[in-house]
């Protein structure tokens, strides 16, 4: 039971840190508004008005908006006057209503979906009576940080391997030429020494036929 537990640990431990959040701003183009919007930041709105938003900026809007993601959770930070529904791959996570009173004095309404698998998805806030106004502030979505390319380490993979081929084969060459001038002058000494032992002996003097001694 307890290395089951502690299986499971390391899983969930890598698996976490496989994971990143990423906050999308409510500018963001990943972002799409169906109707007509009205950015409120430092210079529409006044400051008691953006303040504590993120990035200073709020977008407003009465049509729907959307938003695709990758990843296993998705979490959207909201201003609403009045009712708006909220889906997540067209499965309800939310239904919100405030009035101006809530809006003025309440908190930032939020709704967040979790435990999702790895895959794509799609956000959709819909405004679902007349008069509805939703104020996006920031969206944030959990996933698995993008791959790094490998190209250099493949490039220099490459180089290394051809520096060490020309290398090994300048070895080869060097060791191969150095045997050969060792067997040349190999051979050129037998040829000294038997051209050495072949000449006449500086001792030995030649006879010389007087005819007194004839042949037997």
């Amino acid at each position: 039971m307890q290395r089951y537990f502690i299986v499971l640990l390391c899983l969930s431990f890598v698996f976490c840190s496989t994971l990143q959040n990423y906050t999308v701003d409510d500018t963001s183009p990943d972002i799409h508004y169906s109707g007509p919007t009205f950015p409120c930041n430092t210079t529409t709105c006044p400051s008691e008005v953006i303040g504590g938003l993120s990035s200073n900026s709020i977008t407003l809007t009465n049509g729907s908006i959307m938003f695709s993601f990758t990843g296993t959770a998705v979490y959207a930070s909201l201003e609403l006057i009045g009712t708006c529904f909220i889906t997540v791959d067209n499965h309800e996570i939310a239904n919100l209503s405030m009035t101006l009173v809530d809006a003025m004095n309440g908190p930032l309404p939020s709704v967040s979906k979790s435990n999702m698998a790895n895959a794509p998805h799609y956000l959709i806030i819909d405004p679902m009576t007349k008069g509805t106004v939703i104020g996006l502030d920031h969206l944030i979505y959990t996933a698995s940080p993008p791959a790094k390319s490998h190209v250099g380490a493949i490039v220099g993979g490459v180089i290394g391997g051809v520096v060490l081929t020309i290398g090994a084969l300048f070895v080869a060459v060097w060791i191969r030429r150095r045997r050969l001038i060792m067997w040349r002058n190999q051979r050129k000494s037998v040829i000294l020494r038997g051209i050495t032992s072949a000449r006449p002996n500086p001792d030995y003097k030649a006879g010389v036929d007087d005819g007194k001694n004839p042949p037997t």
